[in-house]
């Protein structure tokens, strides 16, 4: 029987497993975590809109019926090709017949990793967590600090990234402190606080028009969100960020500027792109091996303009489509068509009842944006318990300007 297996649980590694789990394969999923996460929706675990167990659903459970699929929670260590085995954390080595990687990405500080000490950033649940405790924590510091300039370092929350991750922590956080938390402390007006922005390029969310992105940028503003474009930080270190053009006084920095492919990509010994990224043939396979698979995040796709495929949601998910056809049928690399990614649209939320997006040629903003957004990220959700429990959320924390429980219960670290 052909042994497949696949490193990651996220969409494109997942997507692949619904498709071709029927077949009569043997599949062995490797993921260090025992749950898939619903990353687009991470950022409203880490602004107390919705709780982890909202977004995140256990692995196991979707192949509970399917023998044919053993899932291992473990890290995948090293890949050796030529023995087509994949070692994890206690040394064991799986074999396969077919590999595929579907790892996703981490952040990336751009060589200066000493700034992760004083920041965090966004890409799972304990991350989110972490976050979320932080921005609690910050509040209640400011309530207990007398002298005004150490209370003002708690009140000023710099998120530095203008992508859609950027764009929305910042526009939550906003919501969270001019709106939510208003007359609920005594020591300081909600105005007091300060939400920035830092982008080092021209605009927002460069992946859109300048029109949707101007929009963005208004919306944000309108929140309360201080938004600087052209403006590059140079240092993060205790208390303080500095950019270009100035230094900030701050206990709460979110890093939402960069990514990098995971480090296991390394051990495939591809050529790769200088986030990491394995540049990988038209059937996602790498050039040296037609057998092994690199989709999503982890991938360098070149589309037919020799463009690269953004590292999005519908991208892995197409792609894992795409690779149980090819498996399931055990189409030979000569034979494969190249895959072809199907582009639906973009949306980015900015805050409540705001987003932006892209259908096609029609570019819509505003509330009818954000309820496209909220359908689709429905839609996509794992789950009709997590569907049902993230409408009833929304609805609390939309319509009703309830926030979910904001409980700080870990001892600051």
């Amino acid at each position: 029987m052909l042994n497949v297996v696949v490193i990651g649980g996220g969409f494109g590694g997942l997507k692949f497993l619904q498709r071709a789990r029927s077949s009569k394969i043997q599949f062995t999923l490797i993921d260090k975590q025992n749950h898939h996460l619903f990353q687009p929706l991470l950022y409203q675990v880490a602004t107390a809109v919705l709780s982890p167990a909202n977004i995140a659903f256990p692995i196991r459970r979707m192949f509970k019926n399917f023998k044919n699929v053993k899932v291992i929670l473990d890290e995948a260590t090293d890949i050796n090709r030529e023995e087509k085995t994949v070692t994890i954390s206690n040394g064991e080595k799986i074999k396969y017949d077919q590999l595929v990687v579907s790892t996703g990405s981490k952040h990336s500080y751009f060589g200066n990793d000493d700034w992760s000490e004083y920041s965090n950033g966004l890409k799972g649940i304990n991350d989110a967590l972490q976050i979320r405790e932080r921005l609690l924590r910050a509040f209640e510091k400011a309530e207990n600090e007398k002298d005004i300039d150490k209370r003002n370092k708690y009140l000023n929350f710099v998120v530095v990234g203008g992508g859609p991750t950027g764009v929305e922590m910042a526009g939550s956080i906003a919501e969270i402190a001019y709106k939510n938390m208003k007359e609920e402390f005594r020591n300081f007006k909600s105005s007091d606080a300060n939400v920035y922005l830092i982008e080092a390029t021209e605009k927002i969310l460069p992946m859109y028009s300048e029109r949707l992105s101007g929009k963005a940028e208004k919306y944000l503003v309108d929140f309360g969100v201080e938004v600087r474009t052209n403006e590059k930080v140079i240092k993060i270190e205790n208390d303080l960020v500095v950019t270009d053009k100035e230094s900030i006084q701050t206990d709460n920095v979110i890093w939402a500027a960069g990514n990098e492919a995971s480090p296991i990509i390394k051990k495939l010994k591809t050529k790769t792109d200088s986030e990491g990224r394995a540049i990988v043939d038209p059937d996602c396979s790498i050039k040296e091996d037609g057998n092994v698979f690199v989709i999503g995040d982890a991938a360098n796709y070149k589309d037919k303009n020799n463009n690269s495929l953004p590292g999005i949601a519908p991208v892995a998910i197409q792609q894992g489509k795409y690779l149980a056809k090819i498996i399931k049928n055990k189409i030979l690399k000569q034979d494969r068509k190249p895959f072809r990614y199907y582009d639906k649209g973009m949306m980015a939320t900015v805050g409540r009842y705001k987003a932006i997006g892209k259908i096609g040629k029609i570019e819509v903003s505003g509330f009818i944006a954000w309820l496209f957004w909220s359908a689709i990220h429905i839609l996509y959700l794992i789950g009709y318990r997590s569907k049902i429990l993230v409408v009833i959320e929304w609805i609390f924390s939309y319509l009703f300007n309830k926030k979910g429980t904001r409980l700080i219960y870990r001892e600051p670290t």
